[in-house]
């Protein structure tokens, strides 16, 4: 039977060349595109613009 350091050691260097060739595989980018949005045939106004917006139909009561 092998000693314990003997075999950890082999264990050590096999995990070291599997980083080295892993660290050393080309990579490739791929370009990231922006999708595409078309704007709707219904545009809705923008908050805050009108200053109608402000009015929800909410009322405070108080008692």
């Amino acid at each position: 039977m092998l000693p314990d350091y003997i075999i950890y050691d082999e264990l050590k260097r096999q995990r070291e060349r599997l980083e080295r060739e892993r660290d050393n595989r080309p990579q490739l980018e791929v370009p990231r595109y922006v999708p595409y949005w078309p704007e709707s045939e219904f545009e809705s106004p923008a908050y805050g613009d009108d200053e109608s917006s402000s009015d929800r139909g909410v009322t405070i009561i108080q008692t």
